[in-house]
């Protein structure tokens, strides 16, 4: 994975589907992870947002930001499930220009599908119209350290959103900057935050893989300590004062066969998953440990056996930026 300029830091969690030379991240993995995504996350939390967040007019749009946005998924999800109603303005950031490209292709691609109506001005700006919705996208090549510095839109965002991207950001610096965007009674929404827990089965024979997964979660740490906690942190940082913690709820992802076989998207998710811990412990963190190499074969084959469960821990959070006191 390249270093990101002017630090920023970022993007979807490191994943094995980056392409050569770390380039980017294969946009065919983050739209297969879009269903392990859909199913994970929290319902409860889910619908906290949609009883916080106001209706709103043409006069008054809603205004949202979503930090590390990929190709969009987050985007079409909250269209698909109907949370966005109304006139809605939607900042769409990205660190990586690649996954922004992508972007227009895959939200295109998805509005043309559903029978929606779609108009791009220039490469940055478009403009779908739903049954319900109007919303005035721009794609912005940006990073959250950038986006929590920024003054000219302090206290404007009704909505701020972060999936599955936290834990690549030094949240006690860079959070409470993108919290003071949010207006009076703003809201964030934080998403699939991992929580320290990675479980394959079946269980993997000799203790090995104890020691491969405690050294992948120590990785992160070396990246930035606490990362690999960052879901229980969070429970805390949002209980601080000046904001209100509305939900918090599990959105763990599980992956299992179903008669010996799974969706594409799960197949490719899984070996994506395996293929992370490899290249991750392979020449970046000392030695890469012992049997490693037929740690991931095995892995791979129980796979295309359609014998591999996966469980990782992740946690989902809504929190409301309380207005001054008179």
């Amino acid at each position: 994975m390249p270093v990101p300029p002017n630090n920023c830091t970022d993007s979807p969690r490191p994943a094995p589907t980056a392409a050569e030379n770390g380039a980017s991240f294969d946009p065919g993995y983050l739209a297969a992870k879009k269903s392990i995504d859909d199913r994970a996350l929290n319902r409860l939390v889910w619908a906290e947002l949609c009883q916080a967040l106001p209706q709103t007019t043409a006069v008054k749009p809603a205004n949202i930001m979503e930090i590390g946005a990929g190709i969009g998924t987050m985007l079409t999800r909250m269209v698909d499930w109907g949370l966005l109603t109304g006139p809605v303005t939607y900042l769409a950031t990205d660190r990586d220009a690649v996954h922004l490209r992508q972007a227009r292709h895959h939200l295109a691609a998805w509005a043309d599908g559903h029978g929606y109506s779609w108009y791009w001005s220039g490469d940055q700006r478009g403009l779908l119209v739903t049954a319900h919705a109007e919303i005035s996208l721009v794609l912005e090549q940006a990073c959250a350290e950038e986006l929590a510095l920024r003054t000219e839109t302090t206290g404007t965002l009704h909505l701020l959103i972060a999936h599955a991207v936290l834990d690549l950001i030094n949240l006690a610096a860079v959070l409470p900057g993108l919290l003071a965007q949010l207006t009076p009674n703003g809201l964030a929404y934080l998403t699939c935050n991992f929580d320290g827990s990675t479980l394959f089965l079946p269980e993997y024979p000799g203790g090995m893989e104890q020691e491969i997964l405690g050294r992948y979660h120590a990785s992160m740490e070396t990246r930035l300590t606490g990362a690999s906690h960052t879901g229980r942190r969070l429970l805390h940082f949002l209980q601080r004062p000046g904001l209100e913690l509305l939900a918090a709820g599990s959105s763990d992802w599980v992956v299992h066969a179903r008669n010996e076989a799974y969706s594409a998207d799960e197949s490719l998710f899984l070996h994506a998953m395996i293929a992370t811990v490899e290249q991750e412990l392979t020449g970046k963190s000392g030695p890469a440990p012992a049997g490693l190499a037929t740690w991931a074969r095995t892995r791979h084959r129980q796979i295309e056996a359609g014998t591999l469960s996966l469980l990782v821990r992740n946690l989902d959070f809504l929190a409301r930026r309380r207005p001054p006191l008179p």
